[in-house]
């Protein structure tokens, strides 16, 4: 990741939260949870979620699955990190840590599922942060990677509508600039579909992969087990 996308996320980090619900029209949550429950995790597990950002992800999984383990995350923008920090801070089983996703500081085979939402696209090396999640991932434990999606047909019409012209504009009225918001359909355009992430997955050693689509493609999950 570059600085200026460190920078980026720093700067939108006192707003993040606000406009992901106005940007999903409050879905983006529903979405979430129904991503972390396609993943067999138990009480006991120990979890990686990378690119936490405000950490939607992690606390949710602390909060409602992981009772007897320990989830982990990490993020290289402190902003991000010190609002997911004040949002978690009566958990006692979750700690978040300032690190590049693609130089994870963890020993190989540490976490029982390690976990990626709408940040892959962020990375300079797509697959060598894939790779470093399967590498501090037990073995039968879990890669699981939710991003935007690429839909078809009228989906994809206004879809890309949405994107490319209203959240801008949302940018603009509620964080005084459009410019990150222009950043984010942008950083879809080279962005991989979900079913050559699926094969991406499979090239890396994965074994098991599975896709799951929501919001007509939107938004899309691979699964793929170490």
């Amino acid at each position: 990741m570059t600085k200026d996308i460190k920078q980026m996320f720093d700067n939108i980090a006192k707003n993040y939260d606000k406009l992901n619900n106005i940007i999903s029209l409050g879905m983006h949550y529903a979405v979430k949870k129904q991503a972390i429950h396609n993943v067999p995790l138990k009480s006991d597990f120990k979890i990686l979620d990378v690119c936490t950002g405000t950490g939607d992800i992690a606390i949710y999984i602390a909060k409602n699955i992981i009772k007897e383990g320990k989830v982990v995350g990490v993020d290289f923008s402190e902003k991000m990190l010190e609002i997911a920090k004040k949002k978690a801070s009566d958990l006692k089983n979750i700690e978040f840590i300032s690190a590049d996703a693609l130089n994870l500081p963890f020993e190989d085979a540490e976490f029982d599922a390690c976990f990626i939402s709408f940040g892959l696209r962020n990375l300079q090396d797509l697959e060598k942060g894939l790779l470093e999640m399967k590498r501090v991932t037990k073995k039968n434990g879990f890669v699981v990677n939710l991003d935007t999606g690429k839909p078809n047909g009228m989906v994809k019409f206004f879809h890309q509508l949405y994107f490319f012209y209203i959240v801008p504009i949302f940018g603009r009225l509620f964080n005084g600039n459009s410019s990150p918001y222009k950043y984010l359909p942008h950083s879809t355009k080279k962005f991989p579909s979900g079913d050559e992430l699926v094969q991406i997955f499979i090239n890396i050693g994965l074994s098991d992969v599975k896709k799951n689509d929501f919001l007509f493609g939107a938004i899309s999950q691979q699964l793929g087990m170490v």
